[in-house]
């Protein structure tokens, strides 16, 4: 789902019928975000049926607590920081569980084929380049390339998703794209994101 005014107005629209007790306006939202929100979550968790879980509570637990949550006129990037705090936490969980601290302290974003689409018949070198760069990329470079090119988010959305300030957000796209520029690859991304606010 592109992140455009229209859309944002008509999800604060639905949020607030949802305040009210609306489960069709909640339903919207859930049809609205449930793929994105699913991805996000399964890049983070590397896991099929704990995304679909993380994804499925974070609707429950927002439904039940909607009149204390209040007005959103953000509701995407409301929706996102939630599950990232929740996923988060999740897989404090896990290592706590499991012991497998360096995986666990932070998550990250991997890069698949199908995000790096380029036509073919012109850009086969390239698009390996480019997808080998991105997954080289620091863990917290890649997830704010992912959420501000690949989920057309704001950088101020991106750094509330995060929870970091905004000139943190600036600099870790900055040195991404720095990298990216030396490369000449940073054309290409440019190119990737049009490509994704045009699905």
């Amino acid at each position: 789902m592109s992140n455009t005014p229209a859309n944002t107005e008509r999800l604060s629209a639905w949020w607030q019928l949802a305040r009210e007790g609306d489960t069709q306006a909640f339903e919207k939202i859930h049809r609205e975000l449930f793929a994105a929100l699913y991805y996000y979550a399964l890049k983070l968790l590397e896991d099929n049926e704990l995304a679909d879980d993380a994804v499925q509570d974070l609707f429950i637990k927002i439904w039940v607590k909607r009149a204390d949550i209040g007005e959103l006129q953000k509701v995407k990037a409301y929706f996102f920081t939630a599950l990232r705090r929740q996923v988060l936490n999740q897989l404090r969980n896990l290592r706590l569980r499991q012991l497998n601290i360096s995986r666990l302290l932070q998550p990250e974003i991997e890069f698949s084929p199908e995000e790096i689409v380029v036509h073919q018949e012109e850009a086969d070198s390239l698009h390996a380049r480019l997808l080998q760069l991105l997954n080289e990329l620091p863990p917290r470079q890649r997830e704010a390339i992912y959420l501000h090119y690949f989920e057309n988010m704001d950088y101020q959305q991106v750094a509330a998703i995060m929870g970091v300030n905004y000139q943190s957000v600036l600099n870790l796209v900055q040195k991404a794209m720095q990298k990216l520029r030396s490369a000449n690859l940073l054309w290409l991304l440019v190119l990737l994101s049009r490509y994704v606010d045009a699905k």
